[in-house]
């Protein structure tokens, strides 16, 4: 093995290295989304729709913080911001509303509204504060939709679609603020 070939394959190794312990630590995600979509299902969220978005919201977020960058540093902040959406219906259940028919839309889509509405005023202001472009909002944004759905998901897609209006209503001015930068 000629000295050229021992460089190229140290710099192979070093380089599977660094992207296995940039995957390694964007996996420290998993246990936040495994806890979202445990609480989901503990009040009652049908199995199989939380696993399927609790897998996306994985996915998406594992890949963006691989990739690192403004769309990775959104991660965290839209996770934190999911909280609200995710949390304000399934309190509504824990709180002994029954979520049935024209009952449900009474107090759990108001409630998704206004999770959304606190989840988009957090992504905005965080954007504000730590300097976020487009791709820092979008991250976060998408990733907050996802944990925010979770919960709002109880209302059905009038529930998931309330919060995203909710994210609009209440984020797009502090966003529009960022987009003058």
């Amino acid at each position: 093995m000629a000295a050229n070939d021992s460089q190229v394959l140290l710099e192979r190794r070093a380089r599977r290295a660094y992207e296995l312990g940039r995957l390694r630590a964007a996996l420290r995600v998993a246990p936040v989304v495994a806890a979202g979509a445990a609480v989901a299902l503990l009040c009652g969220r049908p199995v199989s729709l939380t696993v399927a978005v609790a897998a996306a919201l994985l996915v998406l977020s594992v890949s963006l913080l691989h990739a690192g960058g403004s769309g990775g540093r959104g991660v965290w902040p839209g996770l934190l911001a999911g909280v609200a959406p995710l949390a304000m219906p399934l309190f509504m259940i824990t709180a002994g509303h029954a979520c049935f028919g024209d009952a449900c839309m009474s107090l759990c889509l108001p409630a998704c509204v206004l999770g959304g509405a606190v989840a988009g005023v957090a992504v905005a202001r965080m954007a504000a504060r730590y300097g976020g472009d487009w791709k820092f909002v979008g991250a976060a944004l998408a990733v907050a939709a996802l944990g925010g759905s979770m919960g709002c998901s109880i209302a059905g897609a009038t529930g998931v679609v309330g919060m995203i209006a909710g994210f609009v209503a209440a984020g797009a001015p502090a966003l529009a603020v960022v987009a003058r930068r």
